[in-house]
């Protein structure tokens, strides 16, 4: 079929999915579910080590795992999140109940990126199809083996007019972009979120839009920072920095810069080893142009002012960046015009907190700030002088596996949010019922208006606000 012919068999068959019972959903995602635990994980472990050398351990456990989780949410709520919702009404309207109900928005169209190809293709599939929708997915074309894999998985459980994974470049995603969906779903660069957005813009398709930016850490003068160091290395330098709420940039105040310098030094070498482009824990970058992205930038910042701390080494023939720490770089330098997004990891010292404050306040809204203190006081006046799509204390990355707490970014770095029951919505609309029971007010406050009704409309401004 063709991709307007299977647009059309989903926009047709929305409403019948939709009157489904809630159980018939639920089975196809306990499907699902089994499907991962059994044979496909292994297939899809096999095909993430192919596209760009994720190992078995760290595949299971960033891609598959929150996957599960995230399933687990879903049918263990779903009855709970799709039950109306009796709303107060004001004593002005007597007579009438107020409820919502949430109802699925139609056909979606899901866009994942490359760096987490198994669980951002699956992870908002799931809350789509959960919420009642048909699902159009298209996965990254950096990941090919990956997106066979997942395409053979839903074709497996779900029936075309339900859900399919379509394969292909740009191409196919403009195709897709100029077809009216319900909804939207894009995970990616912001660059190419303003693409989407102006996309569906022309259908008034809403859309969620789940990008990045470059998140800063300020580490203070009352941290730990040489555990901060460590887990800034971990947080960083996983999948070799491919991650959009990666910490990008560090500020950290100048008393505790060899603390943090021992902590990532120690972290790295126990990591990777000596060598790390040589390490098989280490990932590769996903392909040429982004590797020869991230080697102009590294050679770049060599030229520049600054200290390189630890890495500054390449090896083209793996495609493997050593992690790189460099200290007090320009500011305005080759590592700060854009996201990074891989191993390279600016790190500059402060004095006085409002230092890093003004800089991050002159740069776009990122998805998170980080932030290693130990004072409650510095901590307040950071969150309150940012803002973000989130914020992390004494922890990176890890906010993000807490289902319980609504992700997503502002302005820049994103529109709408997902995870648990606030992604579940992103796909709803919440309808608004109102029933009138008993004796309509209206028929007293109509026309005519005598001196009476005025009298009586005085009162009730008097007596209830």
């Amino acid at each position: 079929m063709t991709v307007q012919e299977i647009v059309a068999l989903q926009r047709e068959f929305k409403t019948e999915l939709a009157a489904k019972p809630l159980a018939y959903r639920i089975q196809k995602l306990n499907q699902l579910r089994d499907a991962l635990k059994g044979d496909w994980q292994q297939k899809l472990v096999d095909a993430l080590k192919a596209d760009f050398g994720k190992g078995e351990v760290e595949t299971r456990l960033t891609e598959i795992l929150p996957t599960l989780d995230n399933l687990k949410l879903l049918t263990s709520n779903l009855k709970k999140w799709s039950k109306p919702k009796r709303v107060k009404t004001p004593i002005q309207l007597f007579g009438s109940t107020s409820y919502t109900q949430v109802e699925p928005k139609g056909n979606t169209l899901i866009i994942s990126p490359w760096n987490y190809p198994i669980f951002l293709t699956l992870h908002p599939f799931c809350t789509a199809f959960a919420a009642g929708n048909t699902a159009i997915l298209k996965p990254s074309e950096l990941t090919p083996n990956t997106s066979e894999v997942l395409a053979q998985l839903v074709a497996s459980i779900f029936e075309s007019e339900e859900a399919v994974v379509l394969q292909g470049g740009v191409e196919l995603a403009t195709e897709l972009l100029e077809t009216r969906f319900d909804h939207i779903f894009f995970t990616g660069s912001t660059a190419v979120g303003k693409v989407v957005m102006a996309a569906a813009a022309k259908h008034l398709t809403p859309v969620t839009l789940e990008l990045g930016g470059k998140s800063p850490t300020i580490i203070d003068n009352s941290a730990n920072a040489y555990s901060a160091g460590q887990r800034l290395a971990w947080a960083k330098f996983t999948n070799a920095g491919q991650i959009c709420i990666a910490p990008d940039h560090i500020y950290v105040h100048e008393a505790k810069l060899e603390d943090f310098k021992k902590g990532v030094q120690e972290a790295l070498d126990r990591f990777y080893g000596n060598e790390p482009t040589k390490n098989e824990d280490y990932v590769q970058i996903v392909n040429d142009k982004h590797f020869n992205r991230l080697t102009s930038m590294m050679n770049a910042a060599s030229q520049e002012e600054g200290e390189f701390f630890y890495g500054g080494v390449a090896d083209k023939d793996h495609r493997r960046i050593a992690p790189t720490v460099v200290i007090n770089p320009p500011r305005d330098g080759a590592l700060m015009k854009e996201e990074i997004f891989g191993p390279l990891l600016p790190v500059f010292t402060f004095e006085d907190l409002s230092d890093p404050l003004s800089d991050i306040a002159t740069r776009e809204h990122p998805l998170v700030v980080y932030i290693y203190s130990k004072n409650k006081r510095n901590i307040k006046r950071i969150q309150k002088n940012t803002r973000a799509g989130a914020t992390a204390v004494n922890m990176s990355l890890l906010q993000l596996a807490n289902s319980n707490l609504p992700f997503g970014g502002t302005g820049h770095s994103g529109i709408g949010k997902t995870n648990g029951h606030s992604g579940f919505l992103e796909f709803c609309n919440t309808r608004s019922s109102f029933y009138q029971w008993g004796f309509p007010i209206n028929k007293i406050l109509s026309a005519p208006f005598t001196p009476g009704k005025l009298k009586l409309v005085k009162r009730l401004i008097s007596m209830l606000f």
